[in-house]
Protein backbone atom coordinates (compact mmCIF):
# COMPACT_ATOMS: atom_id res chain seq x y z
CA UNK A 1 0.00 0.00 0.00
CA UNK A 2 1.14 3.53 -0.78
CA UNK A 3 -0.31 6.56 0.99
CA UNK A 4 0.91 10.14 0.99
CA UNK A 5 0.04 13.82 0.73
CA UNK A 6 2.21 15.96 -1.56
CA UNK A 7 1.75 19.67 -0.91
CA UNK A 8 1.62 21.64 -4.16
CA UNK A 9 -0.63 23.85 -6.24
CA UNK A 10 -1.96 21.34 -8.77
CA UNK A 11 -1.62 22.36 -12.40
CA UNK A 12 -4.79 22.77 -14.44
CA UNK A 13 -3.37 21.65 -17.80
CA UNK A 14 -4.28 18.05 -18.61
CA UNK A 15 -3.79 15.50 -21.37
CA UNK A 16 -6.50 17.42 -23.25
CA UNK A 17 -3.93 20.18 -23.84
CA UNK A 18 -2.71 18.74 -27.10
CA UNK A 19 -2.03 20.76 -30.22
CA UNK A 20 -2.21 19.69 -33.84
CA UNK A 21 0.92 20.15 -35.91
CA UNK A 22 1.44 19.32 -39.55
CA UNK A 23 4.48 17.54 -40.89
CA UNK A 24 6.18 18.44 -44.16
CA UNK A 25 3.58 16.35 -46.03
CA UNK A 26 0.65 18.20 -44.46
CA UNK A 27 -0.30 15.26 -42.24
CA UNK A 28 -1.54 16.45 -38.86
CA UNK A 29 -0.61 14.82 -35.58
CA UNK A 30 -1.23 15.73 -31.95
CA UNK A 31 1.64 16.76 -29.69
CA UNK A 32 1.77 17.93 -26.09
CA UNK A 33 1.40 21.66 -25.60
CA UNK A 34 3.95 23.61 -23.57
CA UNK A 35 1.33 23.87 -20.80
CA UNK A 36 0.87 20.09 -20.70
CA UNK A 37 4.63 19.48 -20.66
CA UNK A 38 4.97 21.92 -17.75
CA UNK A 39 2.06 20.27 -15.90
CA UNK A 40 3.57 16.80 -16.32
CA UNK A 41 6.94 18.06 -15.10
CA UNK A 42 5.30 19.60 -12.02
CA UNK A 43 3.37 16.40 -11.21
CA UNK A 44 6.53 14.38 -11.72
CA UNK A 45 8.56 16.60 -9.39
CA UNK A 46 6.01 16.21 -6.58
CA UNK A 47 5.18 12.53 -7.07
CA UNK A 48 8.69 11.15 -7.68
CA UNK A 49 9.68 11.04 -4.01
CA UNK A 50 6.72 8.78 -3.21
CA UNK A 51 7.25 6.27 -6.02
CA UNK A 52 7.60 2.66 -4.83
CA UNK A 53 10.85 0.75 -5.20
CA UNK A 54 9.01 -1.74 -7.38
CA UNK A 55 5.76 -1.17 -9.28
CA UNK A 56 2.49 -2.37 -7.81
CA UNK A 57 1.25 -5.39 -9.73
CA UNK A 58 -2.11 -6.93 -10.50
CA UNK A 59 -5.32 -4.98 -10.20
CA UNK A 60 -4.89 -1.72 -8.31
CA UNK A 61 -7.26 0.51 -6.35
CA UNK A 62 -6.40 4.20 -6.16
CA UNK A 63 -8.02 7.04 -4.26
CA UNK A 64 -6.97 10.62 -4.99
CA UNK A 65 -7.98 13.93 -3.48
CA UNK A 66 -6.68 16.83 -5.56
CA UNK A 67 -6.84 20.11 -3.68
CA UNK A 68 -6.50 23.59 -5.12
CA UNK A 69 -5.85 26.58 -2.81
CA UNK A 70 -8.94 28.41 -1.56
CA UNK A 71 -7.45 31.82 -2.24
CA UNK A 72 -9.54 33.01 0.68
CA UNK A 73 -12.61 32.90 -1.58
CA UNK A 74 -13.72 29.30 -1.17
CA UNK A 75 -14.77 27.31 1.89
CA UNK A 76 -12.16 24.90 3.19
CA UNK A 77 -12.93 21.40 1.89
CA UNK A 78 -15.65 22.52 -0.52
CA UNK A 79 -16.01 20.85 -3.90
CA UNK A 80 -13.89 22.15 -6.80
CA UNK A 81 -16.59 21.98 -9.48
CA UNK A 82 -14.76 23.93 -12.19
CA UNK A 83 -12.16 22.99 -14.80
CA UNK A 84 -10.13 20.93 -15.12
CA UNK A 85 -12.35 17.87 -15.38
CA UNK A 86 -11.55 15.16 -12.81
CA UNK A 87 -11.12 12.44 -15.44
CA UNK A 88 -8.66 14.56 -17.42
CA UNK A 89 -6.58 15.30 -14.31
CA UNK A 90 -6.65 11.59 -13.43
CA UNK A 91 -5.32 10.61 -16.85
CA UNK A 92 -2.45 13.08 -16.60
CA UNK A 93 -1.54 11.97 -13.06
CA UNK A 94 -1.85 8.27 -13.97
CA UNK A 95 0.45 8.74 -16.98
CA UNK A 96 3.06 10.42 -14.76
CA UNK A 97 2.70 7.68 -12.13
CA UNK A 98 3.27 5.02 -14.80
CA UNK A 99 6.38 6.87 -15.95
CA UNK A 100 7.65 6.99 -12.35
CA UNK A 101 7.08 3.25 -11.84
CA UNK A 102 4.05 3.25 -9.54
CA UNK A 103 2.61 0.57 -11.87
CA UNK A 104 3.49 -0.84 -15.28
CA UNK A 105 0.54 0.77 -17.02
CA UNK A 106 -2.59 2.59 -15.91
CA UNK A 107 -4.62 -0.30 -17.35
CA UNK A 108 -3.76 -1.98 -14.01
CA UNK A 109 -6.11 0.44 -12.23
CA UNK A 110 -9.32 -1.49 -11.64
CA UNK A 111 -10.90 0.80 -9.05
CA UNK A 112 -10.42 4.55 -8.75
CA UNK A 113 -11.94 7.49 -6.96
CA UNK A 114 -10.90 11.09 -7.47
CA UNK A 115 -12.23 14.13 -5.66
CA UNK A 116 -11.46 17.75 -6.52
CA UNK A 117 -11.54 20.09 -3.56
CA UNK A 118 -10.65 23.60 -2.41
CA UNK A 119 -8.20 23.27 0.45
CA UNK A 120 -5.41 24.94 2.35
CA UNK A 121 -2.92 23.38 2.18
CA UNK A 122 -3.26 22.59 -1.49
CA UNK A 123 -1.86 19.36 -2.86
CA UNK A 124 -2.64 15.78 -3.75
CA UNK A 125 -3.53 12.94 -1.41
CA UNK A 126 -3.01 9.46 -2.82
CA UNK A 127 -3.82 6.04 -1.40
CA UNK A 128 -3.25 3.02 -3.61
CA UNK A 129 -3.06 -0.70 -3.08
CA UNK A 130 -3.06 -3.99 -4.89
CA UNK A 131 -6.48 -5.64 -4.85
Amino acid sequence: MIEFFAPMVPPTATHNDLVAVSDSHGKARLVKSAALKAAEAKWEAHLAEHAPQKPLDGPIAIEMRICWPTGGRRAQGSWHAVKPDADNVEKTVFDVMAKLGYFANDSRIALHSTAKLWSDPAGIYVRMEEL
